[in-house]
């Protein structure tokens, strides 16, 4: 700067300038890059490896390079699939007696057309019933009332209670439209307290099945565990889902994770969980099966950072079709043999993950999971994959946008009650408004 002295003063001002812009731009570039750190970190709430695709906000390029320019639709040689056509429950003839143009006289018909149509009715007015129950006095009971198929409480009658449950909560409509869609159809007047309070009284009436399926829940061999965030009057609360080969059931709790499993499984559960990476699971039992589906996408988000990821995402696939290779068929010897020889193998990718900076996060991830990633070797009438759990949760997620938060203690028992009878019934192949309506 002392040179500058000889330099003429439009140079130095010159430079002067062009200093202070630097420092201006420095700063400029500074805060930018917060901002992105911010962003990035925001946005990894929703998009991480971690991240089932169904969830994701962003889909990625399968193709892993510039956007496909395929045809749309369906596949070359793919199969349609073509609606049965229903057999016809009568016959309406439509007569030609005369041309509908000219209203000459038809001298001989050349071919009969025929068509099948679906019609529903039109909408009905509902029924409004008075019953008159009567209550006597027997000799040797005292006093008795009549029998009547009626429900316990309230003006309205079963079928009114189960389709508006079934609007809210498989159809997941708002309230607004389960009142409007009443109102049109039915003439049926409800007000947005009525609507909650039916489905209020309907989980009252199938709490007893719900309680069934925690008890066959408690006696199955096998469990997929997930679980999910729902606000409470505000107040973050655990949604956790319990699926097995039957049954699904949802619990809503603020409780501590090791307390909502024993509440479900009680404290000596003898199956096997299937599920993500919860320390709690290691805590409550050994007899585990991670979930390969977090483990493969994690290794493939690396892959596409990191050159040295990509052996081991495709090492890691390997491993993962040796799990699944496995049938109940195969002998116990051969399936304890493939096992050590998986464990071991998964050493190899461990001690090849720690040799890398990038890949020793993900190194502890595999080693804390070590003895659980190849259970399904062992049991092969298990998945190596908490998808169902993933995919029951779905039907949640839906319903969450939709219902915001709840709003007290008697909420969280109707969502958890509807959407457990719900599912199940489903997963059974049964008729849910059927259920729904004999459980009443």
């Amino acid at each position: 700067m002392d040179g500058m002295q000889q330099w003429p003063a439009e140079a130095v001002q010159l430079i002067q300038q062009l200093q202070q812009r630097i420092k201006e731009l420095e700063e400029e570039n500074r805060k930018l890059k917060e901002t992105i750190l911010s962003l990035e970190k925001r946005l990894k709430a929703y998009e991480n490896p971690h991240t089932p695709p169904s969830k994701q906000r962003f889909k990625r390029n399968q193709g892993g390079g510039e956007s496909s320019q395929g045809k749309r639709g369906a596949p070359k040689g793919h199969n349609g699939a073509t609606r049965e056509q229903p057999l016809p429950m009568r016959t309406e003839l439509h007569r030609l007696e005369r041309c509908p143009r000219c209203g000459g006289k038809i001298i001989k018909l050349s071919e009969v057309l025929k068509r099948i149509i679906e019609e529903i009715p039109e909408p009905q007015p509902a029924e409004v019933t008075e019953h008159l129950i009567e209550i006597g006095v027997c000799e040797q009971c005292g006093t008795v009332v009549a029998e009547s198929d009626l429900p316990e409480e309230g003006d309205f009658g079963k079928n009114v209670l189960t389709h508006v449950t079934l609007m809210r909560f498989e159809d997941r409509l708002p309230i607004r439209k389960v009142v409007g869609s009443l109102k049109r159809q039915h003439n049926v007047t409800l007000t947005h307290t009525t609507v909650l309070d039916i489905t209020r009284r309907v989980s009252d009436a199938l709490k007893a099945k719900y309680e069934q399926v925690t008890g066959e829940i408690r006696q199955s061999a096998y469990v997929h565990v997930d679980q999910t965030e729902i606000k409470v009057d505000g107040v973050p609360y655990q949604l956790w889902v319990f699926v097995t080969q039957l049954c699904t059931l949802f619990i809503i709790r603020k409780a501590g994770y090791m307390a909502v499993m024993e509440t479900v499984l009680g404290k000596r559960y003898k199956g096997i969980i299937i599920g993500d990476g919860l320390e709690t699971y290691r805590q409550y039992t050994d007899l585990i099966q991670r979930c390969w589906s977090h483990l493969l996408r994690e290794s493939a988000d690396l892959a596409k950072k990191h050159e040295s990821a990509e052996i081991l995402h495709e090492g890691l696939k390997s491993l993962f079709e040796k799990v699944n290779s496995v049938t109940c068929e195969d002998p116990p010897d051969m399936r304890q043999r493939l096992y050590n020889e998986c464990i071991a193998e998964m050493k190899q990718w461990i001690d090849y993950a720690v040799s890398y900076k990038e890949l020793r996060k993900f190194a502890v991830t595999l080693g804390n999971g070590l003895q659980h990633w190849f259970t399904r070797i062992l049991y092969p009438f298990i998945d190596a994959t908490n998808n169902v759990a993933e995919r029951a949760l779905r039907e949640f997620v839906v319903l969450r946008k939709i219902i915001g938060t709840l709003r007290n203690k008697k909420g969280t028992e109707i969502v958890e009650t509807i959407l457990t009878m719900i599912t199940t019934w489903r997963q059974r192949g049964l008729n849910t408004f059927s259920m729904m309506k004999a459980s009443i």
